[in-house]
């Protein structure tokens, strides 16, 4: 309960920082801000998973170790998905989803249909 307490200050924090300054000091602190609620979040499922130990140093490093390969992993699933995404033909088809039959009616059509 208190994480949360102290994530919302934060979040208070950076907002009336933000209300201080120029545009690129919003963007920014609006950066940051994400930054660090993506870490805290995914450390905390991290945590919940794996119940990390970060009263040692041994367990500290074992924890950042952890934690580590599984953004390490993370981004190579995303590295992943765009390359996937970059090989798939995107070429657009002249044609449209609907059919029109003989009485006008429409039918959706799970193949483009190729007009000649």
């Amino acid at each position: 309960m208190i994480s949360w307490i102290i994530v919302i200050v934060f979040i208070l924090i950076m907002i009336i920082l933000s209300k201080l300054g120029h545009f690129r000091k919003k963007t920014f602190i609006l950066i940051v801000i994400f930054l660090i609620l993506f870490f805290y979040s995914t450390l905390l499922i991290i945590n919940s998973k794996n119940k990390l130990d970060f009263s040692t140093s041994e367990g500290f490093m074992n924890s950042m170790k952890i934690y580590g390969g599984w953004l390490a992993n993370g981004f190579g699933n995303l590295k992943t998905i765009a390359g996937n995404a970059i090989k798939m033909d995107w070429t657009s088809v002249n044609g449209t989803f609907v059919e029109k039959n003989k009485n006008n009616s429409i039918k959706l059509s799970n193949k483009p249909v190729v007009k000649k």
